[in-house]
């Protein structure tokens, strides 16, 4: 008896522990993880032909986001159990060619289900 609810638990979890990591075309990932608060100007060149392929992004979880893109520069959690990945696009204060104003950021937003929902570029300061 126990054993028939324990199947469908197993075959559940192998399908979400084998959910493949999609692979992004034109971007080098290993650059775009290199460049932590944008100070090496890779990200900034990289951001069009990744927000091209977003759709293949969409429903990732956190961790399988920073496994393909690396840990996020800033994390904000937000109403309702959302929280927002922001990657530096342009160098920020932590950069030596930081100029002060406005730098340009990818938000990644998560739903209340650690699922990527949004992407979008925005100038903060």
């Amino acid at each position: 008896m126990k054993i028939t609810r324990i199947i469908p638990l197993a075959i559940f979890l192998f399908i979400i522990a084998c959910t493949e990591i999609p692979e992004l075309n034109n971007i080098d990932l290993k650059k775009w993880k290199e460049d932590k608060d944008a100070c090496k100007e890779y990200r900034i060149e990289a951001v069009d032909d990744l927000l091209s392929q977003k759709e293949k992004l969409k429903g990732l979880s956190q961790n399988e986001i920073i496994n393909l893109l690396g840990t996020a520069d800033k994390h904000q959690l937000y109403e309702r159990s959302q929280k927002f990945f922001i990657y530096y696009l342009n160098p920020n204060e932590n950069c030596d060619q930081y100029t002060e104003g406005y730098v340009k950021a990818l938000y990644i937003r998560f739903n209340s289900l650690d699922q990527a929902i949004d992407f979008n570029v925005q100038e903060v300061k």
